[in-house]
């Protein structure tokens, strides 16, 4: 697992964080959730990016490390990692979701 944090000023633009992905050759797509929502104990079969562009989720992994993630913070996700997630904020989490398949 790879977490940054955004350390600057202004919060990022989606073009700023799309471009980042293009020049990773990463492939990826926009999703939000609403307040409230969570997503179960899961994995996924390629490693996984979320970029976050507006709103907080939290996510979970099973070495009890619990990670909120704000506007601008990226997690990656190597392959299978199992995790879980719930929107903290009270309006809804916009993020990228990106990923390589490596196989």
């Amino acid at each position: 697992m790879k977490l940054q944090r955004w350390d600057k000023d202004s919060p990022p633009t989606v073009r700023e964080l799309e471009n980042v992905l293009r020049r990773e050759g990463l492939g990826f797509y926009r999703w939000s959730d609403n307040p409230e929502v969570s997503y179960p104990w899961h994995t996924h079969p390629h490693p996984e990016v979320r970029w976050i562009i507006s709103g907080s989720i939290k996510m979970g992994l099973r070495d009890g490390k619990e990670i909120v993630l704000n506007p601008g913070d990226r997690l990656d996700l190597p392959a299978n990692t199992e995790h879980w997630a719930k929107v903290v904020s009270r309006t809804p989490v916009v993020y990228l979701c990106a990923s390589r398949d490596e196989t």
